[in-house]
């Protein structure tokens, strides 16, 4: 079968790229190996929207702003004005509705093998999908894969982040039966509480489901190469066992959870950063820092980065600068398949900078600009520019 566009990964940039694609007129197909659109937020046990302590000076636009008013009444418990979370359920519904209304196919279960090219194109890739080999040609494709995957199966160059650069990968979960959550005093006396694992110096935990009652844990932490089958596999089966040890923990030494429960544990890894396409412009820690001037905005990210670090939470080129910082159209395209372009975490940025770019807004909004973009042709800032406010975006 034949697309004008194709796009590989269903998380929040994925999404967005399908539905910006879509509403350009164009036959768009949607692609990923799990069961729903949503990606981290679903998979990963991570349904909240935060920080747009960032954002506050610009509401929400474009794909992202659609998708927390159809959330509607399906919000759960807010934290703070800045913090939107529901469930993994409710996110995944409410995405699957925008791309069925929109007019976008989607494949599920497909997991892409191979991508064929030619002459610095991308002609087709081939998934495997329930015990069948299916392969789809296209004109322009998106790679919202988090990790760069497609861009390196079609022998696109990469830039990996080295270990010591990179964040930490999680296995998040959750608690019920606590009795009182106080996230400050939590944290003011985490120091003493004899947290079983050394490199954790930061308490996260958060309210998430409808009443504010289920406590979202996101202590586990493991180094380890995300991009290697094997040690991803390793990472995983000791972020589980991380798991049970920090619920005995939490019963032992944190007031208030003395009889909590664990209620859910993310069934996917989280990584967070781990390989990013080369691209025509390299969003870049200076660029941050200095607040550079960018010529083809598409996007604003956070003005910090550096958390998450692998050895405690803030590394040690961790910045908190106030504000947002304007992400380029050419940070998008890849420096050579001519038919590629990136959405998402990875996009074309320094690895020591990732922090700034990989929250499910953003992702949003950097995919809605990849979908119109591969829907468009590529083509010159302008063009992109008018169809996306045309579509709403900031």
């Amino acid at each position: 079968m034949r697309y004008d566009v194709i796009v590989v990964g269903a998380g929040s940039a994925g999404f967005g790229a399908a539905v910006g694609a879509a509403r350009t007129g164009k036959k768009v197909l949607l692609l990923d190996g799990n069961s729903s659109p949503g990606g981290v937020t679903v998979f990963s046990g991570c349904p909240v929207f935060t920080p747009y302590q960032s954002f506050e000076d610009k509401p929400p636009r474009g794909v992202f702003k659609e998708f927390l008013d159809r959330l509607g009444d399906r919000w759960g418990y807010f934290e703070g004005a800045p913090a939107c979370k529901t469930s993994e359920f409710d996110a995944s519904l409410v995405m699957t509705r925008i791309l069925k209304e929109s007019g976008v196919d989607m494949l599920f279960y497909a997991t892409v093998t191979e991508a064929e090219c030619s002459q610095d194109r991308i002609r087709s890739v081939t998934v495997f999908c329930c015990g069948r080999r299916l392969s789809f040609e296209a004109d322009h494709f998106v790679d919202a894969t988090g990790d760069a995957m497609l861009t390196d199966m079609a022998g696109g160059r990469t830039v990996t982040a080295p270990e010591d650069e990179s964040m930490t990968k999680t296995v998040l979960f959750r608690v019920s039966g606590v009795s009182k959550f106080d996230k400050p005093g939590i944290r003011k006396i985490f120091s003493s509480l004899d947290f079983p694992y050394p490199w954790q110096d930061n308490f996260m935990g958060t309210r998430v489901g409808n009443d504010g009652n289920d406590i979202l844990i996101n202590l586990t932490a493991v180094r380890g190469n995300a991009l290697d089958p094997f040690d991803r596999t390793r990472m995983d089966i000791e972020l589980r066992e991380q798991v049970d040890v920090i619920h005995r923990w939490l019963k032992e030494k944190v007031p208030g959870f003395e009889n909590c429960r664990i209620s859910a544990v993310a069934p996917v890894i989280g990584v967070r950063g781990s390989r990013f396409i080369a691209g025509r412009t390299v969003i870049t820690c200076e660029d941050i820092d200095n607040d550079t001037p960018v010529s083809d905005p598409v996007a604003d990210g956070r003005r910090s980065y550096g958390d998450h670090f692998v050895d405690r939470f803030r590394s040690p080129w961790a910045k908190n600068h106030v504000g947002t910082h304007r992400i380029p159209y050419a940070s998008l395209i890849h420096e050579k398949i001519v038919n590629l372009v990136a959405a998402g975490r990875c996009i074309s940025i320094e690895p020591r900078a990732a922090t700034s770019i990989r929250y499910a807004p953003c992702c949003m909004a950097t995919g809605q600009a990849a979908g119109v973009a591969s829907a468009l042709g590529i083509p010159a800032y302008s063009v992109l520019r008018d169809e996306l406010v045309r579509q709403g975006a900031l």
